[in-house]
């Protein structure tokens, strides 16, 4: 049942193929498997932060801003990242380099000088940012 093609050889090289036909067993190529758990992390979202809060230390002229802590029960969030917005809360927040593992950060800020607008965004393992609702600040 089976058929079968030789090489045909030309001076010295070799052209051709060799091919069998017939019930020849193929190796399985098998996509690797991931665990629900892993493709999760890959396309989930981290949750938004929330509970967003400031304070201002007038003496060293510094905000610290607070949001609740990471609920144990999330496994997608993997870091947090601060993002200082433009001259009004619609405009595009820039999102700093800086990678946070806890729910506070703080920066510097002079009294008197216009507001500042803060969201915090939370980071999961591909890196996609969910960002949190504009916090106002003001001193």
């Amino acid at each position: 049942m089976g058929s079968r093609m030789r090489a045909i050889r030309i001076g010295a090289v070799s052209v051709g193929v060799a091919l069998t036909l017939g019930a020849v067993a193929a190796p399985a190529m098998a996509q690797p498997q991931r665990s629900t758990a892993t493709v999760q992390t890959q396309t989930t979202a981290a949750p938004a932060p929330t509970g967003l809060a400031y304070t201002y230390d007038a003496a060293s002229q510094s905000v610290t801003v607070t949001w609740d802590p990471k609920d144990p029960a999330d496994t997608i969030t993997r870091n947090y990242r601060p993002g200082l917005c433009g001259e009004t809360p619609q405009y595009p927040c820039f999102i700093a380099p800086q990678v946070i593992l806890g729910n506070s950060f703080s920066f510097k800020k002079a009294p008197n000088t216009a507001p500042a607008y803060v969201k915090i965004y939370a980071e999961n393992a591909t890196h996609q940012l969910t960002g949190s609702e504009v916090l106002t600040v003001t001193v």
